[in-house]
């Protein structure tokens, strides 16, 4: 085949590139979107520098999760990592392990997996796909059960039922929009009572329960008094039968009756309450979050009193070990509770900081620098934090 000189070549290419300009040639056809539901997480070597989002005991094993659907853990207390196998590769948000080998993972794109080997690998149970179909019918049959309402209400009862339609239909309206991004919803937070009582909870007040260990996920935001559809950032128990949910504007949901019925205690703080946390002798419970705020309550939820922290830095997570609690958070924050007041420890670099465990032999701390060791500081050596 005779070869074209290399000054035909490029203006050839030249003439080509004018055509397309001008319209009069094809261009490439764009790539298709990746399905991030439907790509397996990457492998990498530098899989615990991704940014990490949560990190969990699964027995004496670390896991922890983030982006990139990465998930890795440790069985030496955080000095090695190992990348798991994760069907997925969306941004995880939270993990729970209720025992030492079962364990969840949530988070964006409505995503839910189960592991059943302490997290070495991952399958789907659940995804904003089916979480798009429930929460459709749900507004619809809000908004059929508010019209009903108001063709039967009374005349001093009309406009209370006429404001309540018009919240149902923006409603439906605010989950068809989304719904047409398809799984777009994160979830943020995921509990489970024990192998097969557990919660999911996300953004725009997107809720689901299972009985089953995941087998079946349902909606059950139905229940919760949340009707502006509020962000729900955190859920927990602080004792058998209460359940407890942080949310946006300050927002604490909480049942006593293992989640058939719920009372709402709102605008608890200035901004979103991102985790929360009872301590290991159950004597009291707390949320945390932006502006530093942190709320305490001793009576298992149904009041709070706010604590002052010390810090403006946004509290993103917390850890318990030893009877000792830290809380982390924005800027590199870190905080041990001492007694009714926070004691600031070193902040390492500034990234900001999503969650910290125990290892064998110190802090493992997780954020956006990825997941870093802060070795126990013994008498003599130094090295006291």
């Amino acid at each position: 085949m005779t070869r074209l000189p290399l000054a035909t070549l490029a203006a050839a290419a030249v003439l080509v590139a004018a055509a397309a300009s001008a319209g009069l040639a094809p261009r490439p056809a764009a790539a298709p979107p990746i399905d991030l539901l439907e790509t397996a997480a990457p492998q990498s070597p530098r899989a615990a520098a991704q940014l990490m989002n949560a990190l969990v005991h699964a027995g004496h094993r670390l896991v922890a999760a983030g982006a990139r659907g990465t998930i890795v853990y440790s069985d030496d207390g955080g000095r090695s990592w190992t990348q798991a196998a994760v069907p997925v590769a969306v941004m995880l948000t939270a993990l729970h392990f209720p025992t030492p080998q079962l364990g969840w993972a949530v988070g964006h794109d409505g995503v839910i997996l189960h592991s059943r080997d302490s997290g070495a690998s991952w399958a789907r149970q659940f995804d904003g796909n089916q979480a798009n179909a429930q929460m459709l019918a749900w507004a619809q049959t809000r908004v059929e059960a508010a019209r009903a309402a108001l063709e039967a209400a009374p005349a001093p009862q009309r406009e209370a039922a006429e404001d309540a339609l018009a919240a149902a239909e923006d409603g439906l309206a605010g989950i068809e929009q989304t719904a047409g991004f398809g799984p777009s919803r994160p979830f943020m937070s995921v509990w489970f009572r024990d192998a097969r009582e557990g919660y999911a909870v996300g953004a725009f007040g997107m809720a689901f329960a299972t009985t089953d260990g995941g087998e079946h996920w349902t909606l059950f935001a139905d229940r919760l008094p949340n009707p502006e559809d509020l962000h729900l950032y955190a859920v927990a128990s602080p004792a058998p039968e209460v359940v407890l949910i942080a949310g946006e504007r300050g927002l604490v949901l909480r049942s006593e009756d293992a989640g058939a019925h719920w009372q709402a205690q709102a605008d608890l703080a200035d901004g979103g309450l991102y985790g929360l946390v009872t301590l290991p002798d159950g004597s009291a419970t707390l949320a945390y979050g932006f502006d530093g705020a942190v709320l305490r309550s001793t009576d298992l939820g149904a009041s709070w009193q706010a604590l002052d922290s010390g810090t403006r830095s946004a509290l993103y997570g917390a850890a318990l070990a030893d009877g000792e609690l830290q809380l982390v958070g924005n800027n590199g924050a870190r905080l041990r509770l001492a007694g009714e007041r926070f004691e600031t420890l070193p902040a390492g670099d500034g990234r900001p900081l999503t969650a910290a465990a125990r290892g064998k032999d110190g802090w493992v701390l997780a954020g956006w620098g990825g997941l870093a060791r802060i070795e126990t500081a013994t008498a003599g050596d130094g090295r006291h934090e």
